[in-house]
């Protein structure tokens, strides 16, 4: 039941990067859905302690915090998926799969801006690499 419950999770995820890549945009009921799916699994399957998906949690709203205060440098869609995985993954695991996420997006900015395709302002989707960095989570 796990695997099962980790790949809906990765195909739910993997729409949410296509989405921002392809339109900049996530939608509310997408992101709405995928917070309602992972209270529940977490509830019915009880897959870890409630205190572990809950400091998960308060990792994603402190990005909603700094998402606010930034006047969305870091894009609020981000934040709340970042709390999403908070919850399915418990604080440990989150954290490590965001490590991974921020080394990729900044390793792959640096070869973009090496390239001379993009600048200081360039702009580039977060989702891609929380969706590799979920990814990494499953296979370590």
């Amino acid at each position: 039941m796990r695997m099962m419950g980790e790949a809906v999770f990765l195909v739910l995820l993997a729409m949410g990067a296509f989405w921002d890549v392809r339109y900049r945009r996530i939608p509310v009921v997408y992101m709405a859905l995928f917070t309602t799916v992972v209270i529940l699994y977490q509830i019915i399957w009880f897959r870890q302690m409630w205190m572990l998906w809950v400091l998960g949690m308060s990792v994603g709203v402190c990005f909603l915090m700094l998402s606010r205060l930034s006047g969305e440098g870091i894009g609020y869609g981000d934040s709340w998926m970042i709390l999403n995985l908070g919850i399915l993954l418990g604080i440990w695991r989150v954290l490590a799969a965001l490590a991974g996420a921020f080394f990729l997006s900044v390793a792959v900015a640096f070869i973009g801006v090496k390239r001379g395709k993009w600048g200081r302002k360039t702009r580039i989707p977060f989702f891609p690499f929380l969706l590799a960095g979920y990814v990494g989570t499953l296979l370590c």
